[in-house]
């Protein structure tokens, strides 16, 4: 995922969720229906790595904003969690 665009340049679309799908991580934890244990273990320890450098590499200005977009960002994906979960006809 090298240098692409965030959002649809004609619909202002956030593309993130697009290219979750063709990460390799992504495909591998899903490849067989079930999640497991180690497999968000193993992405947890994925995601720690890639911010410590992320972390390391940026401004102090870059990272506060840094931080305040991937909190909002989790947020969102929480939120979007607990709509399907308040939607879903199973308990």
């Amino acid at each position: 995922m090298t240098d692409r665009p965030w959002f649809d340049q004609e619909t202002e679309v956030l593309l993130i969720d697009e290219y979750i799908v063709e990460m390799d991580s992504y495909k591998r934890i899903v490849e067989d229906g079930k999640i497991t244990d180690a497999e968000l273990v193993e992405q947890t320890e994925r995601v720690a790595s890639i911010l410590r450098r992320l972390e390391e590499a940026l401004s102090p200005e870059v990272k506060a904003l840094a931080t305040e977009a991937f909190g909002e960002l989790a947020v969102l994906n929480v939120l979007q969690a607990k709509r399907l979960q308040a939607s879903s006809v199973l308990p």
